[in-house]
C-alpha cells in the first residue's frame, strides 16, 4: 500500500503524462537508446561549414565579417561595452586579477585553486575528486559518491568567470581579461569533447555556459585576441550546444523548474543572434514557444513561482530579463501573458525584500546560482535583478544610485541610469496562490508560509517564520546548499521540518521524504486570517502535515506583530494523546545568552530579546 500511496504522489506532482515520460526516457537511457540520439563526436568532424547555412561563406575571415555586418542587435554594440564607475571597476579587475592568478570563485562565496589556464575541469579542487571524462553523458548519474556533489564540478563550466574577465575589461580595456577568455574556452573544448564527461550532462548548464560566452564574445569583440579561428572555434561550441539542448529539452519541461527556462533561454539565443546557422530558427521558435508555455505554468497569478525557491526565482528571472531585453532591441515580442506574470513575478519579490540591506529571505533550495554577475553587489542582494525588471517595464529606476546600477548600464545603456528614480510601497501582503504572507512595520517585519503542496515541494517547513529587524534576518531560513552529501548528509538536515523556524511533531517531518528531490504525503494547509489596525496586526493559519500520525495532531500559528518592536508567536497543536513537541528558532548569527527562558542577542550593539513560554 505505501508503495501505491507513494506512486500517486509522484503523479498528483508531476501529472500523468510527465511522469510516463520520465519512465520513457530512464528506458531509452538504460537500454543505449538515448546515447545513440546523442552520438559522440570529436569537433574537428563538424567544423564550421557543418553547421551554416547554405551560402554563408565559412571560411574565417569572411565569415567574420558575416557577424561585423549582422543587424542583430546585442545589449551593446559589439567590441564597445560601456565605460564602468571607477567604484564598479575596481571590484571587477580585482576579481579578474584572482582569474588569471588561478583562483576561481565558486558559488559568489568560495574561493578555490584551480589553475590557468590548464584548468582540470573535472576535479572539485576542495575535495580532490573527479569525474571521469571518458564517459558519454547518457552513462554518468547525477548522484555519485565518489564525485560527491556535482556542482563542484559543473561550476567553472558554468563560466560565470567570464563576466568577472568582461567587467574588467570594460574598466580596463587591457587586452590581457580577452586573452585569459580564449585561452580558457580552448583549454574547456579541448578537455570536454561533444556528449563526453560530466560538462555536457546536464542541459541547464550547457545553457548558461553559452549565454556567458555570447556576452563575453560581444565585450572581446575588438581586441586583437578575438580572432576570426577563434570566433568560429566559439560559434562551432555554441551550435553544438544548442544541438545538444534542442534534442532533450523535454526531460528539463519534465523536471517543472527553472531547467527547461534556462535551456529555452540558451536556444531562442543562439537562434535569434546567429540566424546564419541552419537550425537557427527551429532553435529560436522553440526556444520562445518553451519560454511562454512554462511562464503560463509555473509563473503563478499571484507572482510566486512553482520552486518555492526565493534563489531560483531569481535565476528563472534573470533568464526571461536577458530574453525580453533582447527581444525588445530585435522586436521579437513575446505574449502579453508572459509579460504580466513576470511583472508580477518581479513585484513579489520586492515585496519580500528588505529594504535597508536588499536582501530576501533565504528560503528554499540555494545552489549559489548567480546566473548573470554583473554588478560588485553582495550575492544576497536581490536589488540588481529586481531594479533591472522594473526597469525593464517601466523605464524607471527603482532604487537610489548604487553598485546594483550596473546591470542597468549593460543591459539598457547609460541613458538608464539618467532616469527618474520612482520606489514603490512595500505593504503587508497576502499570496495566497504560493501561499507566502508578510507582515511589515517600520523598523521589522516577518513572512511565513502556509501553503498546500501540489508540486515539487523543496522542504518540510509549513509555517516557518522569518523575522527582520533594522536590516537584520533575526529568526531565519538557512536554505539548502548541497543537494548530495553521502558523507554527511547535511542536504537531508537543511530541507527538514526542524532546521525551520516552525514545530515538529513526535521527531518527523511534516512530510514522508521520498528519494533524491522528491517528497511523498504532501502537507496541506489553510490560511483562516490577517488584519491590521492601526500598529496591530495579526495573521493566523494552521497545516496538517501531522494528521497522519497517531496523535492526528494540527499546528496552527498566530502571529502577532505589536507596533515595530514587539512580536507575538502563538503555537497550537491541537491532536488527542500525548506527543512530543519541539520549537525550533534558527538565530542570527550574533553572540547570545540565554537567562531562564530569554535568549538575548547583541546585534550590532542593540539588545534583541528572545522569550520561550
Amino acid at each position: 500500500m505505501g508503495r501505491i500511496r507513494n506512486y500517486r504522489a509522484m503523479i498528483q506532482q508531476y501529472g500523468l503524462r510527465r511522469c510516463l515520460f520520465r519512465l520513457r526516457h530512464d528506458i531509452e537511457r538504460k537500454t543505449g537508446l538515448l546515447k545513440r540520439k546523442f552520438p559522440a563526436w570529436r569537433w574537428e568532424q563538424r567544423p564550421l561549414s557543418y553547421w551554416l547555412k547554405e551560402g554563408v561563406p565559412e571560411e574565417p575571415e569572411r565569415y567574420r565579417e558575416v557577424r561585423e555586418n549582422s543587424t542583430i542587435k546585442f545589449f551593446f554594440p559589439a567590441g564597445q561595452p560601456p565605460r564602468l564607475h571607477a567604484g564598479w571597476a575596481s571590484n571587477a579587475i580585482e576579481q579578474a586579477d584572482m582569474i588569471l592568478k588561478g583562483k576561481m570563485r565558486f558559488f559568489s562565496c568560495l574561493i578555490a585553486d584551480t589553475g590557468y589556464p590548464d584548468i582540470d575541469w573535472h576535479r572539485n579542487p576542495f575535495t580532490g575528486q573527479r569525474a571521469s571524462a571518458q564517459h558519454h553523458w547518457c552513462d554518468r548519474s547525477d548522484f555519485d559518491a565518489s564525485v560527491g556533489d556535482i556542482k563542484f564540478i559543473w561550476e567553472p563550466s558554468r563560466f560565470t568567470w567570464a563576466y568577472t574577465l568582461a567587467r574588467a575589461y570594460a574598466a580596463s580595456r587591457d587586452d590581457k581579461y580577452a586573452e585569459a577568455f580564449w585561452r580558457m574556452v580552448e583549454s574547456w573544448m579541448i578537455n570536454n569533447p561533444p556528449q563526453m564527461g560530466p560538462n555536457w550532462q546536464c542541459g541547464q548548464e550547457i545553457a548558461l555556459r553559452t549565454q556567458a560566452c555570447i556576452f563575453a564574445l560581444h565585450v572581446f569583440w575588438n581586441s586583437p585576441a578575438t580572432t576570426a579561428e577563434r570566433v568560429s572555434q566559439l560559434v562551432c561550441l555554441l551550435a553544438a550546444s544548442a544541438e545538444r539542448i534542442a534534442g532533450n529539452i523535454n526531460y528539463a519541461r519534465a523536471q517543472m523548474g527553472n531547467h527547461a527556462v534556462s535551456e529555452a533561454a540558451g536556444i531562442w539565443t543562439i537562434g535569434l543572434l546567429f540566424p546564419e546557422l541552419k537550425h537557427a530558427d527551429r532553435w529560436r521558435k522553440l526556444g520562445q514557444w518553451v519560454l511562454e508555455d512554462e511562464v503560463r505554468l509555473f509563473n503563478w497569478p499571484d507572482g510566486s513561482y512553482t520552486q518555492h525557491s526565493m534563489n531560483y526565482h531569481r535565476l528563472m528571472l534573470h533568464n526571461y530579463l536577458w530574453c525580453l531585453r533582447l527581444g525588445e532591441l530585435n522586436a521579437v515580442p513575446f505574449t502579453d501573458l508572459t509579460i504580466e506574470r513576470l511583472k508580477k513575478s518581479y513585484e513579489f519579490l520586492y515585496q519580500l525584500q528588505d529594504a535597508e540591506s536588499g536582501r530576501i529571505p533565504n528560503y528554499g533550495s540555494n545552489d549559489g546560482a548567480l546566473i548573470l554577475p554583473l554588478n560588485s553587489c553582495d550575492y544576497l542582494d536581490y536589488r540588481p535583478i529586481i531594479g533591472s525588471m522594473h526597469y525593464l517595464f517601466h523605464h524607471k529606476q527603482l532604487y537610489p544610485p548604487g553598485p546594483w546600477q550596473e546591470d542597468l548600464l549593460w543591459l539598457f545603456g547609460p541613458e538608464a541610469l539618467e532616469s527618474d528614480v520612482r520606489p514603490m510601497e512595500r505593504v503587508s501582503s497576502d499570496f495566497l496562490t504560493g501561499g507566502y504572507f508578510t507582515l511589515r512595520g517600520q523598523r521589522s517585519w516577518a513572512m511565513t508560509r502556509c501553503h498546500t503542496y501540489r508540486n515539487r515541494p523543496g522542504q518540510a517547513d509549513m509555517l516557518h517564520l522569518d523575522l527582520w529587524w533594522r536590516g537584520v534576518n533575526i529568526l531565519r531560513d538557512s536554505g539548502s546548499f548541497s543537494y548530495f552529501d553521502p558523507e554527511n548528509h547535511w542536504n537531508l538536515y537543511f530541507i527538514s521540518t526542524s532546521s525551520h523556524n516552525t514545530v515538529v511533531v513526535d521527531g518527523v517531518d511534516q512530510m514522508i521524504k521520498g528519494p533524491r528531490f522528491r517528497w511523498f504525503s504532501l502537507v496541506k494547509s489553510r490560511f483562516i486570517r490577517h488584519v491590521q489596525q492601526g500598529q496591530i496586526e495579526i495573521w493566523q493559519g494552521e497545516h496538517y502535515g501531522y494528521r497522519r500520525l497517531p496523535c492526528r495532531a494540527t499546528h496552527r500559528r498566530t502571529i502577532c506583530r505589536l507596533g515595530d518592536d514587539y512580536w507575538l508567536i502563538i503555537d497550537d497543536i491541537i491532536g488527542q494523546g500525548r506527543s512530543n513537541v519541539q520549537l525550533f528558532w534558527h538565530l542570527a548569527d550574533f553572540p547570545c545568552r540565554l537567562e531562564d527562558k530569554t535568549i538575548k542577542m547583541d546585534v550590532n550593539g542593540k539588545e534583541v530579546s528572545l522569550y520561550v513560554d
